[in-house]
């Protein structure tokens, strides 16, 4: 199976990298190692190869020195963890019950940052949470939890499609899309990482929740098209979004490459333009929320190109290169 890879998808966002990623990269691995993380892999040494300092450190761009760039960072790897040991490839992906009752377990340890479990990653999450109380608002808090909660649930979502071997609907997968794959957990951390806080009025203006939820989406859609090939080659995984539009148009994932990238391409353009319609109406601190959401769609296809795209010779065609 071949596809496209992300140096070929368009975006005018500039790029930008913290000079300070690579020590919380160091700082990263030190602490999934604290917390044995990798005890719940099915491969060790993966998750050190996923560099996730890196991805960090293209999303957090304002702050000479983030007081939370840590807690970004070491969220991250939690998320990066749990997904491989756990859903897609993981142990509970085809299993819907099983993956009802961990995802319960790890959405209370996210509302108190308490467990009693020996389970790695569930010290690991109540150790991040635990840290809200010290870098974090209430409401801030309240923003992660809620986003946190929001991507558990959806992991028994897509392991009930899993499960009886069916694939969901683009309006489905639409929908999924926005929680499914974690970006609204990193969208809720923005404001922490950097230390100010998004006014409540305005995060949750109808127009700043459409950026929030558009950002999500294009990750989303941009990890589909990026991990397409490996997805294939490990497990055979058809829940992303070119399988889905192959399947609502009885096409090929080829065939229907053209109209998955047409359709990331016309959300983007919506982005941007309401993204620039927004700027005169909210204030400095909102829009510098706005700005992370810029940041981690552009950093996002950054990373990727660098440690999840396909090689080039296995693209069925090229678009110009559009990453500047």
């Amino acid at each position: 199976m071949t596809i496209c890879d992300t140096t070929l998808l368009w975006c005018p966002i500039p790029p930008g990298i913290h000079p300070n990623w690579r020590q919380w990269e160091r700082d990263t691995v030190a602490w999934l190692e604290s917390f044995a993380l990798e005890d719940e892999q099915r491969e060790k040494k993966r998750l050190q190869a996923i560099i996730a300092g890196e991805l960090a450190g293209r999303t957090i761009l304002s702050c000479d020195d983030p007081p939370g760039a840590q807690f970004s960072t070491d969220s991250l790897m939690w998320l990066f963890a749990f997904d491989d040991a756990y859903c897609d490839e993981g142990r509970y992906s085809h299993d819907p019950a099983a993956m009802a009752m961990l995802v319960a377990e790890m959405g209370r340890i996210a509302e108190t940052g308490r467990t009693v479990s020996t389970s790695p990653l569930a010290r690991a999450l109540a150790e991040l949470r635990s840290r809200l109380d010290v870098l974090a608002s209430p409401a801030q808090t309240a923003r992660w939890v809620h986003a946190m909660k929001g991507y558990l649930g959806y992991q028994v979502w897509e392991a009930a499609f899993r499960h009886t071997g069916t694939i969901p609907t683009l309006d489905e997968y639409a929908v999924a899309r926005i929680r499914n794959g974690s970006m609204e957990v990193c969208a809720m951390t923005l404001d922490i990482a950097e230390g100010y806080e998004v006014p409540a009025a305005e995060i949750d203006r109808p127009d700043v929740r459409a950026l929030t939820e558009m950002a999500c989406s294009l990750v989303g859609w941009d990890n589909d098209i990026a991990s397409y090939y490996k997805e294939h080659e490990r497990s055979g995984d058809r829940i992303n979004l070119v399988d889905v539009i192959a399947d609502q148009k009885g096409s090929t994932p080829a065939e229907a490459l053209p109209s998955a990238i047409a359709l990331r391409d016309a959300v983007l353009a919506r982005y941007l333009e309401l993204r620039d319609e927004i700027e005169p109406h909210v204030g400095s601190l909102t829009w510098r929320y706005i700005g992370g959401l810029s940041a981690w769609i552009r950093g996002n296809l950054d990373w990727s190109a660098k440690h999840r795209s396909v090689p080039s010779a296995r693209l069925p065609h090229r678009r110009r290169h559009l990453l500047a």
